[in-house]
């Protein structure tokens, strides 16, 4: 079986990297700063896919740089920094999608579902990404970050299921039933749209 290409994963720290980060762990502002500048835009693109909120995702980066500030001497070094920056960073957008909250919807949000008489989802005018938009909100939080890690990021399999803290099997079945609840998603939206 082909493997996927794995450029966006993680890669291995650099030794000026693990030098930073030996200084971030002992307190060093200036090194942290480093490492802020060096990852923050990752972080943030993670948090918003995973968020679909721009302000959100502003918020929780704060929030993730801070913590790892707080946990420096919880890295040990057995992954890729960024990646350890990745699970402070899921973790804490997990914990803010399950706050209840009001969802206020503005003219551009509900321009998305279509324009149809019926309410129903019009692919054409929608346009792929708005439909494939739709879809994802169908799957549960775990579903869409195995895809966005292993199909848009491009990870193997196994960092992903370090970074989910599963087994290669269990993360392997949940991507499968991902794609397979995806397509079923999809292809609802685009039966609901044909009145069948």
């Amino acid at each position: 079986m082909r493997q996927r290409a794995t450029h966006n994963s993680p890669e291995p720290d650099t030794e000026a990297e693990r030098r930073l980060i030996s200084r971030f762990q002992s307190g060093d502002a200036e090194a942290m700063n480093v490492l802020f500048t060096l990852h923050v835009d990752r972080v943030y693109a993670y948090a918003c896919r995973l968020l679909e909120s721009k302000e959100d995702a502003e918020e929780i980066v704060t929030e993730a740089f801070v913590r790892a500030f707080e946990k420096a001497t919880t890295y040990r070094g057995e992954s890729a920094f960024r990646g350890w920056l990745f699970g402070i960073t899921r973790h804490l957008c997990f914990d803010r999608l399950r706050q209840p909250r009001l969802i206020l919807l503005d003219a551009e949000a509900l321009g998305h579902l279509g324009d149809t008489d019926d309410g129903g989802v019009n692919p054409e005018r929608m346009g792929t990404k708005a439909l494939m938009q739709k879809a994802l909100t169908h799957l549960s939080e775990e579903q869409r970050l195995v895809l966005l890690l292993c199909d848009v990021e491009e990870w193997d399999a196994k960092e992903v299921a370090v970074r989910l803290e599963k087994s290669l099997d269990a993360t392997k079945s949940l991507l499968y039933r991902a794609r397979r609840s995806l397509r079923t998603a999809v292809q609802t939206l685009m039966d609901e749209d044909n009145g069948l």
